[in-house]
């Protein structure tokens, strides 16, 4: 057992009295935990505001701040390795895996493209000089005024007292046409189908839904009809597509049984013997008189 320790302990030794002699990359080292800092920060940000998820719209300045420095890590030219090997290669694609890298992409993708914060925001991105900016988009700011307005409503007719026990008949009476105003712009814009909000909108409209249905118990009568509008249009849809194709699928059926019909009818033998002479077609064409002429010649 003693024998397996002793190299692991040379090992945290040498780890915890650093000696810049072994380490080939400690010029590196302080750009890595440059990176390793913002990375947390935008890290612990996502998580604090992953119950609802609200990244992009309170998780900004620490996203900017992340990919910064990311860029910066990517573009160390100029500083290097014992081994003259660029920082930008040490931190990115020196060894068999970058945590560096690996975090990153979770950070952008996962995270920030997920949520999809480019419907809400747009970052006007500048890294040479460290001034990149923000400007929301224009929908996402009407959403948040007729969402304070509805909230503005909300507290000033609220008891909170009542509201905690459910009893939240005074807002549902007085906050009903606020609520109808937020609720009626969130709906044109989600269902226009080249749309998006990012899903911080969505969240809070969600969780505002339920809050006024669900909790306070505020009728939403006139709001049943549009959620059920999506699933109606989808109950259509179908119902057409299966009368359609039960029709051309008849159509073609019976079409094939008429061209089967046809085959068959065309394969019959001509008809033979005495009766032959009854259904040809030249006892149809040839006059009375010439039919008993034969007639009394046969007989003769």
């Amino acid at each position: 057992m003693t024998h397996h320790v002793f190299p692991l302990l040379l090992l945290v030794a040498s780890v915890s009295t650093f000696d810049e002699t072994w380490d080939l990359d400690g010029p590196c080292q302080e750009y890595v935990q440059r990176l390793a800092n913002a990375q947390a920060r935008m890290t612990q940000c996502a998580i604090n505001y992953s119950t609802p998820p609200k990244v992009c719209t309170n998780c900004i300045d620490e996203y900017i701040n992340f990919k910064q420095i990311e860029y910066d890590t990517r573009h160390l030219d100029e500083v290097t390795s014992l081994d003259n090997t660029t920082c930008a290669s040490v931190i990115y694609g020196n060894y068999l895996m970058s945590y560096s890298h690996e975090i990153s992409t979770a950070l952008t993708t996962n995270i920030w493209e997920k949520s999809r914060c480019s419907s809400c925001l747009e970052i006007n991105w500048d890294f040479q000089d460290h001034n990149s900016t923000i400007r929301y988009d224009e929908k996402t700011i009407q959403f948040q005024e007729v969402l304070f307005k509805w909230r503005d409503c909300v507290t000033n007719y609220s008891d909170t007292g009542s509201l905690l026990y459910g009893n939240a008949s005074t807002i549902c009476d007085e906050c009903g046409q606020t609520y109808e105003n937020l609720f009626d712009f969130y709906w044109k814009i989600y269902t226009e189908p080249s749309i998006d909000f990012c899903i911080d909108v969505e969240t809070t409209m969600n969780d505002t839904t339920h809050l006024w249905a669900n909790v306070w118990k505020c009728p939403e009568d006139t709001h049943i009809g549009r959620h059920s509008d999506a699933l109606m249009l989808m109950i259509a849809v179908t119902v057409l597509i299966i009368m359609l194709t039960l029709f051309y699928g008849g159509s073609y059926i019976q079409t094939e049984r008429a061209e089967q019909n046809l085959i068959r009818y065309s394969r019959l033998e001509a008809p033979r013997g005495p009766r032959s002479r009854l259904v040809s077609s030249s006892s149809f064409f040839s006059s009375p008189g010439a039919s008993v002429v034969t007639a009394v010649s046969a007989h003769s």
